[in-house]
């Protein structure tokens, strides 16, 4: 089955626009949402007395570069499709 499709509009591609880079800070707020529950771990089992005070730091690094690898993904991935929409 063949079905041709038009080519966008510019108006069509900004708001195309528009929607990914909502989604895509959506994802980021999901993102530093889940570095928010693991410091509360985090912090929790430091006042347990499970982790000692290094450990803490150590963790709270970990769970930070996690953080900023995971939205520089989201940037970039951002990035790349706003490119594609606008050269259409």
């Amino acid at each position: 089955v063949f079905c041709p499709l038009p080519n966008l509009s510019r108006e069509r591609r900004e708001e195309l626009v528009k929607v990914a880079n909502k989604i895509a800070e959506e994802g980021r707020v999901s993102v530093r949402n889940c570095r928010q529950e693991a410091l509360k771990v985090v912090k929790a089992a430091k006042s347990e007395g499970t982790c000692t005070e290094d450990d803490v730091k150590r963790l709270e690094k970990e769970v930070q570069a996690l953080t900023d690898r995971y939205i520089q993904k989201i940037e970039d991935l951002l990035a790349g499709k706003t490119k594609d929409l606008k050269a259409l």
